[in-house]
């Protein structure tokens, strides 16, 4: 495999789902010989777990919608990542989430507010 555009950044689970899509694609439009039989597991195992997460009714709209939003709240990016991921619906969420949230928000309310805005930008999870 040859890296035709290097770029260093984290992926969201939506992201790598819509590439996962992609994949499936081209390995179906191969004939069944060339198939690469440990990539359709990986491909399908993941899609599997990703199908059942948040990133399953997540696009990439709502996702640009979210990110300027949290801005206000100074999260790293590693926890903006991570709340897109794991679309919190709680406070309790959100603390096992995001380090030290007793210093960087002293008051519960800014913590719901946290999570009305994510809540407002992403839809729910798919029902299990």
């Amino acid at each position: 495999m040859e890296v035709l555009k290097q770029r260093v950044t984290m992926l969201t689970n939506q992201e790598v789902l819509s590439f996962l899509n992609a994949v499936k694609k081209e390995e179906d439009n191969k004939l069944h010989g060339d198939r690469c039989k440990m990539l359709s597991t990986v491909v399908y195992e993941t899609k599997k777990y990703l199908n059942s997460s948040p990133a399953a009714t997540q696009n990439e709209a709502v996702i640009c919608e979210l990110i300027p939003k949290l801005a206000p709240y100074k999260l790293t990016g590693a926890e903006t990542l991570q709340v897109v991921n794991m679309r919190p619906a709680n406070t309790t969420d959100i603390q096992l989430l995001i380090e030290e949230t007793e210093e960087r928000f002293p008051s519960e309310e800014e913590l719901e507010k946290l999570v009305t805005t994510v809540s407002e930008c992403l839809p729910p999870p798919p029902k299990r």
